[in-house]
């Protein structure tokens, strides 16, 4: 069963959980950078991660979560989904000439119409040599990176 076909959850696991969740939640919200960061908010972070899988394998709904908790249906379902992916490599920060960043762009969108999974992989491999997916998000005109970090866990994941 997908994510999306769970429409409801039993109330009384739903109740257990929120209560679980809740004492985490705000302090997670405050975790940024690596997963594996060592932090009382990552800490937080990862201990809710843990319970929303939790739930979700026990037939829990993560719509119903996410309206209870008053967080995003989307965040949530990425923690689950995103679970087994290792966190970052803490790669440096590079800088790159326009021009590396234009070839990229280029080639990013040629392997878009091949299909997504060559897209993804193309994306991996200008992650891994540094480029900053938000500068090749706002070269494609997107609003935000996170479909472009999404392609490239995915890779990451291997699927």
């Amino acid at each position: 069963m997908s994510i999306i076909e769970r429409m409801t959850s039993d109330p009384a696991l739903l109740d257990k959980y929120e209560a679980l969740i809740r004492p985490h939640l705000e302090l997670a919200k405050k975790a940024y950078g690596s997963r594996d960061t060592q932090s009382p908010q990552h800490d937080a972070s990862r201990e809710y991660t843990r319970l929303l899988v939790e739930f979700y394998n026990q037939k829990g709904s993560l719509l119903d979560m996410a309206k209870r908790l008053g967080v995003q249906y989307a965040g949530i379902r990425r923690r689950v989904v995103n679970q087994d992916v290792p966190p970052s490599s803490h790669r440096a920060r590079k800088k790159f000439p326009e021009a590396v960043y234009e070839a990229a762009v280029r080639e990013i969108l040629a392997a878009r119409e091949k299909g997504v999974y060559d897209y993804h992989l193309t994306l991996h491999k200008y992650y891994e040599k540094g480029l900053s997916l938000s500068n090749i998000a706002k070269r494609l005109n997107l609003s935000s990176a996170n479909p472009l970090y999404y392609g490239v866990n995915r890779i990451k994941k291997g699927k």
